[in-house]
C-alpha cells in the first residue's frame, strides 16, 4: 500500500507536506520514531526543487511502508537533470565561516537514511528521487545513482 500527493512548488506548502507525512506514517504503521528523518529529508530535496528548478508542475510525493520503514518516492516533471547523489563533497572540518554556502543538506542525506536512489527520464524531463528509511542502521554511503528511466 502506498499513499501519493501533490504539492505546488512553494516553499509555504512545507507544512502540508509534514501533515501528508504524518497522517501516512499512521495509516501505514510505519515507526513513528522514523518520521523526523524522512521530513529534514523531504525538506532539502523539496526546497531545493523550489529554488533552483524552472519547472512549474506540482512535484509528486508517494509514501509506501516497507518491513520495518518507508519508502519514499519524489517525483519532479519539467525538471533539468540534477544527480543528488553526485552532489560536491562537503569540508565539514572546516569552520562554518571558511565553508561556501549550500550543499550541507545534501551531504546529510545519505547518513540519514537507508538508501537513496536518483533516476532521470530525458524524453519526458522528469527527475525520481527514491529514498528508504528503517529503523535499521543506515549504511554510510548508500547512495546509488540510476541511469535513464521513465517517470
Amino acid at each position: 500500500m502506498s499513499e501519493n500527493a501533490l504539492f505546488a512548488r512553494r516553499i509555504d506548502v512545507l507544512a502540508e507536506i509534514f501533515a501528508f507525512t504524518t497522517a501516512a506514517f499512521a495509516r501505514q504503521g510505519v515507526p513513528a520514531a522514523l518520521l523526523a528523518d524522512v521530513d529534514f529529508v523531504l525538506e532539502e530535496l523539496f526546497t531545493n526543487i523550489v529554488k533552483y528548478s524552472r519547472g512549474k508542475a506540482p512535484v509528486a510525493i508517494e509514501i509506501a511502508a516497507i518491513p520495518q520503514g518507508v519508502q519514499v518516492t519524489l517525483t519532479e516533471p519539467e525538471a533539468d537533470r540534477f544527480d543528488v547523489t553526485q552532489a560536491p563533497p562537503v569540508d565539514i572540518a572546516l569552520p562554518a565561516v571558511q565553508r561556501q554556502p549550500g550543499g550541507l543538506g545534501l551531504y546529510l542525506i545519505p547518513r540519514l537514511v537507508d538508501s537513496v536512489q536518483y533516476g532521470y527520464s530525458e524524453g519526458e524531463r522528469c527527475g525520481r528521487i527514491v529514498f528508504r528509511k528503517t529503523s535499521a542502521a543506515p549504511s554510510p554511503g548508500a547512495a546509488k545513482r540510476n541511469g535513464e528511466e521513465r517517470c
